[in-house]
């Protein structure tokens, strides 16, 4: 059991095969268990009273990887159990397996423990840690996807509003334009080219505040920092199309001024 939960030892010893065969009356205290019972080493052999009977504190455990119960528990050989408190059996088996295998493991267990009666068994499969990793690097992929749409949304409206002032701000010089032989094409080209420009510089500086925040954050945690190399490339292109899309309706409502209501305005 205590290889299974990998315990560590923090003063004493074990207990071993033969103090279960011998029903010795010895125990290992967890550490909670010690701190209460204000037992702090085995030097001296101290000894805990469990009902009418002494038991001898061989060991006191620092911490355990599993079962945490058994930090504030106090601890005898299975034979002793049997042998002083009528166990029939052990009420719970630990068993520890290489990565990837807890899933076959859990199925053959029954059969293996209790081949006369595997459904008397109940088993608990903890998720293996890649598997944990997994889902919780897909739910936080998820939640920053959500939040660069929302980025995106909230930066097109702005592009957006910002080229619609522009629009209604220039009414004259579109009039001017358009007077002197300028299409619809060429007053929709301009505004379209002015919103693109601002989402690939949007993008740029997104994309660089991003990499640098990454990088701080890695050097200040002393990690090594993991960047996409097609980040910096992509996120103008991104900027650029979010840009276009997003004077689409300015540059239209710019193209269909006449030059006579234009200059009206």
């Amino acid at each position: 059991m205590f290889r299974a939960v990998r315990a560590v030892l923090e003063a004493g010893r074990l207990p071993d095969g033969g103090h279960s065969e011998r029903a010795d009356r010895v125990a290992v205290l967890g550490p909670d268990a010690a701190l209460r019972l204000n037992i702090h080493d085995v030097a001296r052999l101290p000894a805990i009273s469990i009902g009418d009977q002494i038991y001898l504190v061989i060991g006191i455990l620092r911490d355990t990887a599993r079962k945490p119960e058994l930090l504030g528990s106090v601890i005898i050989p299975e034979g002793t159990a049997r042998r002083y408190f009528s166990l029939a059996g052990p009420g719970m088996v630990v068993v520890e397996t290489r990565i990837g295998a807890a899933y076959m493991i859990a199925e053959q267990a029954r059969m293996a423990l209790r081949p006369d009666d595997p459904s008397a068994l109940r088993v608990q499969v903890p998720q293996e840690p890649k598997r944990v990793r997994d889902e919780v690097q897909t739910d936080l992929n998820v939640m920053f996807l959500l939040l660069g749409g929302l980025s995106l949304i909230v930066g097109a409206l702005g592009i957006a509003n910002i080229t619609l002032v522009g629009v209604m701000e220039r009414t004259s010089e579109i009039g001017l334009r358009r007077a002197i032989g300028a299409t619809r094409g060429h007053i929709a080209a301009q505004f379209l080219l002015e919103s693109a420009s601002m989402g690939v510089v949007g993008g740029i500086v997104g994309a660089s505040i991003g990499v640098l925040v990454v990088v701080v954050v890695s050097a200040l945690q002393v990690w090594s920092p993991v960047l996409d190399p097609a980040v910096p490339l992509l996120a103008p292109a991104v900027g650029g199309a979010i840009g276009l899309l997003s004077g689409l309706y300015p540059a239209s409502r710019a193209a269909k001024l006449e030059p006579a209501e234009a200059f009206r305005h």
